[in-house]
């Protein structure tokens, strides 16, 4: 009779394998559903899925947004070549007469504004101007305080408008007297890929002026720091594929009041 066969040893390497993997699962469910909501305490978040989504550098839900605007586009102006033939068939002097009628008065007479609130809108790109007057129009921008000077407008007005501005000269700004922090450089020139944001120079240029984007250099400091907060809660939401909200929403209050003073001309 033949002796029992001795019984192979364990193979643990498969204990192993389970134990890792239900810790590496733990590990991920106390960063993703603790520490990060926690780190995003200080951020305007709305509910924890958004507070996740926004410490990984995605774009959650914006509950901030009227619900009357989910699911319509930001914008009704498409950068077609239709729309840029119909802007460069633009009266930069009739322009002028309408703003002396109606716009001068927050505006400035050269296009710089005398109160911090309101922005300047010399030497804005005529993209620009026009797709913010057209957004007001439609309501895809909070129209409060514009809608009653743009009721009357009419699409030829809207070109004429921005063809006059975009001829104005650009405000010269006076070159900062302390040294910029280096957090807001990095921000300008850098980003911080870490939390989802992208330079500002990426989109606005190294000197805060490019044709496709609103210009920022030389901009009231109060006006951006506005722009900036409601993007971040979701009020102003005209931006098209939610790029700026996506950025504005993970920047701290600090950040925001920096990069307002970083672009903004000095205050009246």
């Amino acid at each position: 009779m033949s002796a029992a066969r001795p019984t192979p040893p364990r193979d643990r390497r498969f204990a192993v394998w389970i134990a890792t993997t239900a810790l590496l699962f733990l590990a991920a469910v106390a960063v993703g559903f603790v520490w990060l909501p926690v780190a995003q305490a200080g951020r305007n978040v709305p509910d924890l899925w958004s507070a996740i989504c926004s410490a990984v550098g995605l774009s959650g839900p914006d509950a901030a947004a009227p619900y009357a605007n989910r699911g319509q586009p930001a914008s009704e102006v498409a950068w077609t070549p239709a729309t840029e033939r119909l802007l460069s068939g633009a009266n930069a002097g009739r322009g002028a007469a309408l703003a002396a009628a109606s716009c001068n008065g927050c505006h400035g007479r050269a296009g710089l504004s005398d109160d911090a609130i309101f922005p300047n809108l010399a030497g804005q790109g005529a993209t620009s101007i026009y797709k913010q007057l057209q957004d007001f129009r439609s309501g895809r921008r909070d129209p409060a305080v514009m809608g009653g000077y743009v009721a009357g407008l009419t699409d030829g007005d809207v070109r004429d408008l921005a063809a006059h501005y975009a001829s104005l000269a650009v405000p010269v700004v006076r070159q900062a007297q302390t040294p910029v922090d280096p957090a807001t450089r990095r921000l300008v020139d850098h980003g911080d890929p870490m939390r989802g944001i992208a330079a500002c120079a990426a989109c606005h240029g190294p000197a805060g002026f490019v044709t496709a984007a609103p210009a920022l250099q030389g901009q009231q400091r109060a006006y951006l720091e506005v722009q900036l907060q409601a993007l971040a809660s979701g009020a102003r939401h005209n931006d098209i594929s939610a790029q700026m909200r996506s950025v504005a929403r993970q920047l701290t209050p600090q950040e925001i009041r920096a990069l307002a003073s970083y672009y903004g001309a000095p205050g009246p």
